[in-house]
């Protein structure tokens, strides 16, 4: 699958399609010049996004349209515990780390940079190691993994 968008930037990247640095992941996910663009969510992420209607509705929107998919809750929360029991991550987001292990999802969009050193850490994922988008200059990132 194609991308990750942590809830520190989805408002951005989700509600902004002009935004300076998420302009492009915007036109990946709302726009047919790349069809394979689609974001996955599930587990606690799902929470974290429900705390903003117009997020939620937008979200409704890419699931319709087939740009977004939701990972099974339940194997989100089971990979969270074994990455909690880790003690591996930096972050507070072992949620994210976990759903990207079960999305199989290599690309995070987020300000986070604790975050960033969790989903970049060759211990929490690997084959192929995570990468983070912050900025137009990763576009390339987006053709890598959502193209």
């Amino acid at each position: 699958m194609c991308l990750i968008v942590d809830v520190n930037v989805a408002h951005r990247v989700l509600l902004v399609s002009d935004d300076p640095d998420f302009k492009d992941v915007h036109i990946c996910l709302f726009t047919n010049s790349n069809p394979k663009g689609s974001l996955v969510y599930g587990g606690k992420l799902t929470d974290e996004y429900s705390r903003n209607h117009e997020i939620i509705r937008t979200l409704v929107k890419l699931d319709q349209a087939g740009r977004a998919r939701k990972a099974d809750d339940d194997l989100v929360n089971e990979e969270m515990e074994r990455i909690i029991q880790s003690g591996l991550c930096e972050s507070n987001d072992e949620h994210i780390i976990a759903l990207a292990r079960v999305g199989r999802v290599r690309l995070l969009c987020s300000h986070d940079k604790d975050l960033h050193a969790d989903f970049t850490n060759k211990a929490l994922l690997d084959k192929p190691r995570g990468k983070v988008y912050q900025k137009p200059r990763h576009k390339n990132l987006l053709s890598r993994f959502c193209g």
